[in-house]
């Protein structure tokens, strides 16, 4: 039995509360654990086929679905503009090698964040997330041309 993460969003995606569900019996109705939502209806039908991989969202029945690294986007943009910002003043003051070193502790800081992060499936329309559950190895990273199709 592995508990699959679930980060629900509505249609217009919308985050409305994380479940956790089994991924052997997963449940047609999950509610709000805090009880701040309606309950949501999840269509299960054909979501999960036989090695226990994700068809299409259980949400919105979208059968586009990416792959991306579960890290937040956010703090490796802060980390990446503040490596830029201190090796610039190093630089500034002709610490040369220091910049260089700042600059490569990130570059190793950056690889190991990719290497090590887990993935998580991402539905293309309504953006509910699946976590911990056993990715296609044809399901690709964000499309340009897909995601416009569903753009808000």
């Amino acid at each position: 039995m592995v508990s699959v993460k679930i980060r629900l969003n509505n249609e217009k995606r919308e985050h409305l509360f994380n479940i956790h569900v089994d991924d052997q019996s997963p449940p047609s109705v999950v509610k709000d654990p805090n009880g701040e939502h309606e309950q949501v209806t999840l269509d299960w039908d054909g979501a999960i086929n036989d090695e226990g991989h994700l068809r299409h969202c259980p949400v919105c029945e979208c059968k586009d679905l990416f792959v991306r690294n579960d890290f937040p986007q956010v703090t490796g943009l802060v980390v990446v503009a503040l490596a830029a910002v201190i090796s610039l003043i190093m630089l500034y003051h002709h610490f040369v090698l220091y910049a260089c070193v700042v600059l490569g502790l990130v570059v190793l800081i950056d690889f190991l964040i990719y290497f090590f992060t887990g993935k998580v499936l991402v539905c293309y329309h309504c953006r509910s997330e699946f976590r911990d559950l056993p990715i296609r190895d044809d399901h690709a990273k964000w499309e340009l041309s897909i995601g416009e199709r569903y753009r808000r």
